[in-house]
């Protein structure tokens, strides 16, 4: 409702109460059976009448009913005349002094239920201050049990006729200092009457009197009907009051939405908000704080906080504190006092107190999702807030939240524009838009630009880009143009190269279409990006790709897949590629040309003894081992650089606009060279092309040197074998002929019946021969394997009689090593293997077995499974074998073990695979250290296998 109507109507409502009791007022005087005098304060004699009140008489008559009703119409007219709370307060205590007492206050209860002291007269003006200072020396309450409180809290009037000096005294003694000091005023006779409205106490007027007796029942009365139309006319100021503050705040949150929005910015938005809280509040310091995702607290804008709160208000958000403090929950936190505040908040309660005292609020900018930040209020002294007022001030702050929201998305929406424009003008990307009701084209100016034509915005008909496509790759997307104009909504995203001038470029472009009201697609807009560079990096990472395969491939002779890598080349950067190596005698000789154009590979190679310009970026680069490179060529330096009178009709035919020779490098040494050419309508190459060309040189270079050192390898291995061939069949002419002679001995001394050291020194001696004889074995075995020359002989094979056979044979060699050796074999075990291989196998395990099984038991056992598949597993308790050595167990020349204490070559493990692997079967090792060894021999019984091992 306007203020206007409310004050008008509260004027009405006092002039009509005013009239009515005016008419009451005759019966004022018999009300109680006593009549209402008014005497003079000072002498007790009849005084003139002071604003229509005549002088108090004896009885009740007609004189002081038309005084009583004269002066009742009269303050009902004078406190009808103002609907502010001060004026009305004031016209009171002027009407009440010194008509009916000698001075008066006018206390008034507050929102926060405190008593202050509005109004106070006095019969003397110069004593009025101090009827205040009553007031503010000793604070009154509204909980009290006397005077005043008393009055406040029960709504019922006092009237003190006659306050005698002990009665003073005794009330002072037990505390109440402010009696004495009304005493020194003039306090001998007391009325105190509520000013109630509408069911609640407002205030309470005082009259008090200086003459002992002076009030009496009759004024009693006149005093209450005067305090019920002063408590009418403050209760309608109070109404007057609200409704201006109302329309006041209305029209400040009116002028706040049109402040904020203008405000396009977080600071824009925080100082309307700061501005408009301290105007409003009355808060002596104002913080605005943005949240931030983290949880840190931004200050916006900070009015009067000092710099230690404006650090604390920065700090990192402790993860510990109670999730429903203030900054966390919706609703805004208000704090009468400082106490409040502490309680609430114990972890700032020192820096609150370091701020002082005073009210504090705590008010959350609530968004549509989030809080968006905090206000933060205070105030010097305490205070309570009405309704009215939390309202406004959270009104203001779920405001001030929406601009915030708003500048956010403002914020972001100019950023994304500005990456926009920048993408736009350095990602050359321009966009497009076809208006296909109106048969038009519109393009802006970076894609014109990009087409190679004037860079300004330009409308053309439809089906004008599609005029610019390559040729290869119109087809496919005019298909895709008209599919997509018949559905709808639809997106797409086409690659396809455009013919400019200077050349064909590569383009993405994405989009989508839109229909009419008829469902029919009406137009297509989307945006056209360059993509040449990333197009031209693919082809240069593919081409990198497929020559590292080809090169993988030819590892035994990469000269050979040079032509491969030649035709790579100018199948994806360059117009023509020539490679190069060095020749013995230290030239350059031609292994690989090739041309985009296959017809033109035979240009391109040179025949022997055609000569070339020394300014040749082939030999320049040969000679000085760095690269050469050509970025443009004309038609001057074509001829300085290639043409000799031979090859200059080569070169322009070729017409070459750019050349890059890259040298082939390996270990200090240049082994040759790859160059590389453009001619029209090829692109020119640039810097990204000499890397890619250095790192095609690099591969080849490797490949090249890898290749060199695996046929030195291989010839080694040869030659190794071959001496290790040769060797052993060297070794075992000797040998047999120094066995056969330690036989001979052995039989000499049998017969001659020599006994003594010399039988034993001949043992040891032919022991040591069978060792030596089994080593040289084992080289030819590793001979033949190498060179693929292991025979095989198959026949049908007990295996465990086999197996029994070697362990008898072995059984010294169990014996010394302190085994127990534990059979369990079935009666027979036969397949289709070579005997004697096999036998070697079990040797090679039975020996290890007894060699590394430390004194403890081994156990040999075999069977069939069930896929008709022969095992047989040989079982040692010994030192065991480490994980790390698994895996090379069965390599040449590896050992498990260390060589110095138990010897050997390494070779057996190695030959038993190789023999089992041939024979079609496996074997495996289980063991861990300290726990012994489980090798598991595995062959198929009856498989047709080839002569000789692979």
């Amino acid at each position: 409702m306007d203020a206007s109507v409310i004050a008008a109507e509260a004027v009405a409502s006092v002039t009509h109460e005013a009239s009515s009791s005016a008419r009451e007022a005759v019966s004022l005087g018999t009300r109680g059976g006593a009549a209402v005098n008014v005497m003079d304060p000072q002498g007790g004699v009849p005084a003139a009448s002071v604003e229509g009140v005549p002088p108090r008489t004896g009885g009740p008559s007609a004189s002081a009913e038309e005084g009583r009703f004269a002066f009742l119409a009269r303050a009902g007219e004078v406190l009808a005349s103002s609907l502010d709370e001060p004026t009305v307060l004031r016209q009171l205590a002027q009407l009440v002094v010194p008509g009916l007492a000698d001075w008066c206050a006018v206390d008034v209860v507050t929102p926060s239920q405190q008593v202050v002291r509005r109004a106070a007269a006095h019969r003397d003006p110069a004593l009025a201050p101090f009827v205040y200072a009553i007031a503010e020396r000793w604070p009154l309450r509204a909980d009290g049990a006397q005077g005043v409180a008393h009055v406040l809290g029960t709504g019922l009037p006092r009237l003190i006729p006659d306050l005698s000096e002990p009665q003073v005294q005794e009330a002072v003694a037990r505390g109440n200092a402010a009696l004495g000091e009304a005493w020194r005023l003039g306090c001998r006779s007391v009325i105190q009457v509520p000013l109630e409205a509408r069911g609640r106490v407002l205030g309470c007027l005082s009259l008090i009197s200086g003459t002992a007796g002076r009030f009496g029942e009759c004024d009693l009365e006149l005093a209450r009907e005067l305090a019920r139309r002063a408590a009418l006319s403050l209760d309608n100021a109070l109404l007057y009051g609200e409704a201006r503050q109302a329309q006041a705040r209305t029209a400040r949150l009116q002028a706040v939405t049109a402040a904020l929005s203008r405000a396009a910015s977080e600071d824009a938005v925080a100082q309307v908000l700061a501005r408009e809280v301290w105007e409003a509040s009355g808060a002596t310091r104002v913080a605005v704080l943005a949240l931030e995702e983290d949880g840190r607290m931004r200050p916006l804008r900070v009015l009067g906080y000092s710099e230690e709160a404006l650090a604390s208000f920065t700090r990192p958000p402790d993860r510990s504190a109670s999730k429903g403090s203030p900054e966390l929950r919706r609703e805004a936190g208000w704090f009468s006092t400082l106490e409040e505040f502490i309680a609430c908040h114990p972890r700032d309660a020192e820096l609150a107190r370091r701020q002082g005292q005073g009210a504090r609020a705590v008010v959350p900018l609530w968004g549509e999702t989030r809080v968006r930040g905090l206000l933060l209020l205070a105030w010097p002294e305490p205070r309570v807030f009405p309704a009215a007022e939390r309202s406004f001030l959270e009104a203001l702050a779920h405001q001030c939240a929406q601009a915030l929201e708003r500048a956010a998305l403002y914020e972001a929406l100019r950023e994304r524009t500005e990456r926009l424009r920048q993408a736009l003008v350095t990602g050359d990307m321009g966009t497009w838009r076809l208006d296909l009701v109106r048969g038009r084209e519109l393009r802006d100016a970076a894609l014109n630009h990009m087409l190679g034509l004037a860079a300004v915005d330009s409308v053309v008909p439809v089906g004008d880009t599609l005029e610019r496509l390559h040729p290869e790759d119109r087809p496919h997307v005019e298909a895709e143009f008209h599919r997509f104009q018949r559905e709808a909504p639809g997106f797409f995203e086409l690659e396809f190269r455009v013919l400019r001038r200077d050349g064909a470029r590569w383009m993405h472009s994405v989009g989508q279409s839109f229909a009419g009201p008829d469902g029919k697609v009406t137009e297509l807009t989307g945006a056209m990006a360059d993509v040449t560079r990333r197009k031209e990096a693919e082809e240069r990472l593919q081409l990198l790709l497929d020559a590292s395969r080809v090169l993988a491939l030819r590892l035994d002779d990469v000269e050979e897949a040079l032509p491969q890598v030649a035709r790579l080349v100018v199948d994806h950067v360059a117009t023509g590629c020539l490679v190069d190596l060095a020749a013995p005698d230290g030239t350059l000789r031609q292994v690989a040309a090739a041309h985009r154009v296959a017809g033109h590979d035979a240009l391109l190679r040179s025949p022997p003894g055609r000569a070339r310009r020394a300014s040749h970026p082939a030999l320049q680069c040969f000679r000085t081992g760095e690269v050469c490179f050509l970025s443009r060529l004309d038609l001057q330096l074509r001829d300085e650089v290639f043409a000799t009178d031979a090859q200059r009709p080569l070169v322009q035919s070729l017409s070459p606009t750019s050349a890059l020779a890259v040298p082939l490098r390996a270990r200090g040494r240049t082994l040759g060279v790859i160059t590389l050419f453009t001619a029209d309508p090829q692109r020119t190459l640039v810097a990204a092309d000499v890397t890619m060309a250095e790192e095609l040189a690099l591969r080849v270079s490797v490949a090249l040197e890898n290749a060199r050192l695996f046929h030195d390898a291989q010839s080694a291995v040869r030659l190794r074998d071959e001496f290790l061939s040769v060797a052993s069949h060297e070794l075992k002419t000797p040998l047999t002929s120094l066995i056969l002679q330690h036989n001979l001995i052995a039989r000499a001394l049998e017969v001659a019946g020599t006994q003594g050291p010399v039988t034993g020194k001949l043992n040891t001696a032919q022991r040591q021969v069978h060792r030596l004889t089994a080593l040289v074995d084992n080289l030819l075995d590793v001979s033949r394997l190498s060179l693929g020359k292991l025979a095989l002989e198959r026949a049908e094979v007990d295996l465990a009689q086999l197996t029994r056979d070697a362990v008898e044979r072995l059984e010294d060699v169990f014996t010394q090593a302190r085994c127990p050796l534990r059979l369990e074999l079935p009666r027979t075990l036969t397949g289709q293997w070579d005997s004697l291989r096999l036998d070697q196998v079990l040797v090679n395990l039975l020996t290890n077995a007894a060699k590394y099984g430390a004194g403890h038991p081994v156990t040999v056992r075999a069977g069939v499974d069930a896929s008709d598949e022969a095992w047989l597993e040989v079982r040692d308790e010994g030192i065991g074998i480490e994980a790390d050595a698994l895996p090379r167990l069965f390599g040449r020349f590896e050992r498990a073990v260390s060589e110095r204490h138990y010897g050997g070559l390494g070779l057996g493990l190695y030959i038993s695979r190789q023999i089992v692997e041939a024979l079609g079967g496996r074997i495996d090792v289980d063991s861990q250290p300290g726990q012994g060894a489980t090798f598991t021999l595995r062959l198929p019984r009856n498989m047709t296998f080839s002569a000789a091992a692979p």
